[in-house]
């Protein structure tokens, strides 16, 4: 066919679709909505995914953490006003981790403590976290103002915090926290860095064993094992109750991602040798990453599949509409067929305002799709990413869609015969 035909073709099609103006656009409705919903869908996911890989990132995926946790056995026995409970990670697992496991790179130690801050008179209710100065890197614990704590100072014991913004507005009437002391346990530990404001997320709090309701205060550890120690003591109605964890928590790191899940089956393995009742947990960001992954590719193909519902019924639409059209153009057909016309011309003009149809209800949803990401943006808290690959894969839909469904329209037009078409009233 000549570039002249199939552009005379092309003008036909398109004059077709011009002369319903408003049905055209009814048909259109299925595309619009179809492509809309699934750029909008594909964006949503792709920046939920982003989310959670940031979250997750924040651990860290070389990092393997193992926390102490309380078992759910553990109860206080009955008319005692003395209880003691001991469980948890030892320093005794932390060195023998070290010597067995050749995989690890480095290792810290972490020691959580809950107490009362004291400013004055006023009391913060605080978690107080005994750390290396190595932790605050591998989490990116970067300093707004003042300076973070180093080796020397945990070699030193040096009585230094580092507070969040949440604990310096808690101060209230201090404009510059830098210099000043605050009692933890008894002792005065001078304020000598805030933390930037924006503190763990959920995700990462939960796996690092955080409090989300008290303020978080950080210590070297060395500072925070000769005075605050490993136990906590509560006081209420008379009677004392004593924990006792040596270590809330050891970070382990490997040297390459690669060797995560080798190195926690090791530590699996070891840790259930030295523990005969389960007083720990291990967090594999690497693990958690990967099943998010999973997750996020099933639920992307989800919503893909809700989508293409809106475009099925699109397309269901396209060939119910061009099938009527062909009724009401009979005698039009018959003419074109008496003037020369073949069956191939009547087909290809048919499936053009098929196609004509498909790919500007797509053009139009690819808009509706991208204005509808900036108002999810702008009015919710959810993260949209849009990538030009999935403006084109919608639009590659959405001509699809439109030949499939206006295949049969077209075929039944070309095998009309000219004299029954010519005949129609």
């Amino acid at each position: 066919m000549s570039p002249e035909r199939a552009l005379e073709i092309l003008g036909q099609g398109l004059r077709g679709l011009r002369r319903n103006k408003l049905r055209s656009f009814l048909t259109m409705l299925g595309m619009i909505f179809g492509v809309g919903s699934v750029i909008t869908m594909l964006s949503v996911g792709a920046g939920a995914r982003a989310e959670i890989l940031a979250r997750i990132g924040e651990l860290g995926v070389r990092n393997i953490i193992l926390n102490s946790v309380k078992p759910p056995e553990e109860t206080k026995p009955e008319n005692t006003n003395q209880y003691l409970l001991r469980y948890g990670l030892t320093f005794a697992d932390a060195d023998y981790i070290q010597a067995i496991v050749p995989t690890v790179a480095s290792l810290l130690r972490v020691n959580r403590v809950t107490q009362r801050a004291w400013y004055g008179s006023r009391r913060i209710e605080a978690s107080v976290l005994g750390v290396q100065p190595e932790h605050l890197t591998m989490f990116g614990l970067s300093v707004r103002r003042g300076r973070t704590f180093t080796a020397l100072d945990d070699q030193s014991r040096a009585k230094v915090a580092l507070v969040r913004p949440g604990f310096v507005k808690q101060l209230e009437s201090v404009d510059d926290p830098l210099g000043q002391w605050i009692y933890i346990g008894g002792f005065p530990f001078e304020i000598i860095g805030v933390l930037e404001d924006a503190g763990f997320r959920s995700h990462t709090a939960k796996a690092l064993n955080l409090d989300g309701l008290a303020q978080e205060i950080y210590i070297p550890y060395q500072t925070s094992m000769s005075t605050l120690g490993t136990m906590t003591v509560i006081q209420r109605a008379g009677s004392n109750e004593a924990t006792q964890v040596e270590l809330d928590q050891i970070i382990v790191s490997t040297t390459t991602a690669e060797q995560v899940f080798q190195t926690a089956q090791m530590l699996s393995s070891a840790l259930a040798q030295l523990h005969k009742k389960k007083d720990y947990e291990i967090v594999v960001p690497l693990e958690l990453l990967q099943q998010s992954e999973a997750t996020q590719k099933t639920f992307n193909l989800v919503m893909i599949l809700i989508a293409s519902i809106s475009l099925l019924v699109g397309g269901i639409g396209i060939a119910n509409i061009m099938l009527a059209t062909i009724t009401e153009r009979t005698r039009e057909i018959g003419v074109r067929r008496a003037l020369g016309a073949r069956r191939r011309d009547i087909s290809i003009q048919f499936l053009t305002e098929t196609t004509s149809i498909a790919v500007v209800g797509g053009l139009i949803g690819c808009l509706l799709g991208l204005l509808g990401i900036q108002g999810i943006a702008r009015y919710t808290a959810w993260t949209a990413i849009v990538e030009p690959h999935y403006v084109l894969v919608a639009l590659g839909i959405s001509c699809a869609v439109g030949i499939l469904f206006g295949i049969y329209p077209a075929r039944r037009a070309a095998q009309m015969n000219p004299i029954t078409a010519l005949r129609h009233e």
